[in-house]
């Protein structure tokens, strides 16, 4: 089997492709959520797991600076943590969050303790967050 690759232009036109026709904004239930037809607990458990990928990502992002042998790809990355952690000052996206689940009924307990995560949820978020791969010689900005 012949590996093949797109040239850049292709690849970036078929990625926006799928992204028109595939993301998640165009799933039934967001389009549902959008349009105001899910009952109050639909959205209480689309806040809390989805709460679950958000206080992930900056774990992830971590792991993958931990990798990162580039100093300007660690500096142009290391917002992506602040943004979703926070700094002096700024609460950040993880706190919205909370605000987020508080307004729509949910404690804060709730959602930091998890009990309403869905197996499916947190079996993807972990393996998202678990997928940082620590072998240096398959980084993306290593060549090979």
């Amino acid at each position: 089997m012949e590996n093949t690759h797109w040239p850049r232009k292709e690849f970036a036109r078929q990625l926006r492709e799928v992204g028109g026709r595939a993301y998640h904004h165009t799933h039934p239930f967001h389009v549902r959520m959008n349009e105001g037809r899910l009952d109050v607990e639909a959205v209480r458990g689309w806040i809390a797991n989805r709460f679950y990928y958000q206080r992930n990502i900056p774990i992830k992002d971590a792991a993958i600076l931990s990798n990162c042998p580039i100093r300007e790809v660690r500096r142009a990355w290391l917002h992506r943590i602040t943004d979703h952690d926070g700094r002096q000052g700024d609460d950040g996206g993880i706190e919205a969050w909370l605000k987020l689940g508080e307004a729509a009924g949910l404690s804060r307990d709730e959602l930091l303790d998890e009990r309403h995560i869905q197996p499916g949820v947190r079996f993807a978020v972990d393996a998202y967050v678990n997928s940082p791969e620590p072998n240096p010689g398959r980084l993306p900005w290593r060549p090979r």
